[in-house]
């Protein structure tokens, strides 16, 4: 007589399944938003290295003035000591300009690699949610098919009791 090996197989609910799937979709999803928010620090800093380019060409001591105050919460540490020892003149706002297409650029690049970080230790952690959810197996062990069953407390079913 064959044993049928489904009747040994863990069931999994179809409950369990869509858990699972939900799990990987919200990684997909983060991973969405993560590709839009990656070039923020780029964008902001080419909208204000613009108004930096406007104001040297419009040639007027305010606006050059304005727009390097502008371009100042955008720098980094390193960029900001640099920053101080500029004049406001046309030299300076394009200093400001370089100093700040640089700083952009390095921001973008960390927010890229803390996005990708943050769609890994997602992923990882939905996998594990995903296997704690559907069960390695079942947690107690299946008594083999040809043993008889057992009376409760007969554990040492090969010693004679007298």
């Amino acid at each position: 007589m064959a044993i049928n090996d489904t009747t040994k197989r863990v069931r999994v609910s179809s409950g369990r399944i869509g858990l699972l799937l939900t799990a990987f979709m919200m990684l997909g999803l983060i991973g969405v938003f993560a590709t839009y928010a990656a070039p923020i620090p780029a964008m902001r800093g080419l909208l204000i290295q613009t108004t930096l380019l406007k104001a040297i060409a419009a040639q007027n001591p305010t606006q050059i003035e304005s727009a390097m105050q502008q371009a100042k919460p955008m720098l980094g540490i390193r960029s900001l000591h640099q920053f101080a020892t500029l004049k406001p003149t046309e030299q300076g706002a394009l200093a400001t300009a370089i100093l700040l297409q640089h700083d952009s650029a390095a921001g973008s690049r960390l927010v890229s690699y803390r996005l990708r970080l943050e769609v890994i230790v997602i992923g990882v952690v939905a996998a594990l949610f995903g296997v704690a959810l559907l069960g390695i197996g079942d947690a107690s062990p299946q008594p083999p098919a040809s043993s008889a069953p057992r009376a409760p407390g007969d554990d040492q079913p090969g010693i004679m009791q007298s």
